[in-house]
C-alpha cells in the first residue's frame, strides 16, 4: 500500500489500525466468557471484604446512636437562653452515667474510662447527684 492509498482510505468507527505483526493468536475479550479460577477467588475476597465493611458500618451506627443519646439536645422553648453551666453539667452527667453503665457500676473502672481519678469522679457524682443504684437499675 502506498502513501496515496493510505491517506485516501476511509476510517470507520470501530476500525483498528492495522499492524503488520498482528497474529491470529491475539484474542479479543468476549462478553460471554467463562469464569476462571482467579475471577472466583476475586469474587470470594470481595464478598468477605463487603461483609467486613458491613459489620464495621453496623458498629459505627451503634456508636452514633449511643452518642445521640449522650449528646441529645435538651428540650427548650424557642427563644429561651442557653445556660452553658447547665448544659455542661448535663453533658458531663450523661458521660459519667454512660461510663458507669459500661463498667457495670464499678467507679474505679468508670474513672479509668473517663481518664480521671476515682476521687474526682466521686466528687463529680456527688455534685451532679448521680448514684450507682439509679444507674444499675435503669438498664
Amino acid at each position: 500500500m502506498n502513501l496515496s492509498t493510505e491517506i485516501n482510505r476511509k476510517v470507520y468507527p470501530g476500525d483498528r489500525p492495522r499492524t503488520g505483526n498482528a497474529t491470529k493468536s491475539e484474542h479479543r475479550p468476549r462478553a460471554d466468557y467463562a469464569l476462571v479460577e482467579t475471577d472466583i477467588t476475586d469474587l470470594v475476597q470481595a464478598s468477605s471484604r463487603i461483609e467486613a465493611l458491613r459489620s464495621l458500618v453496623l458498629v459505627f451506627l451503634r456508636e452514633v446512636d449511643s452518642l445521640k443519646k449522650v449528646v441529645a439536645p435538651r428540650s427548650r422553648k424557642k427563644g429561651d437562653a442557653i445556660n452553658l453551666d447547665l448544659e455542661m453539667d448535663a453533658f458531663e452527667a450523661s458521660l459519667i452515667r454512660d461510663a458507669l453503665v459500661k463498667s457495670k457500676g464499678n467507679q474505679r473502672d468508670a474513672a479509668k474510662l473517663l481518664n480521671v481519678k476515682p476521687t474526682t469522679l466521686n466528687a463529680k457524682m456527688k455534685r451532679l447527684d448521680i448514684t450507682i443504684e439509679t444507674i444499675t437499675t435503669t438498664d
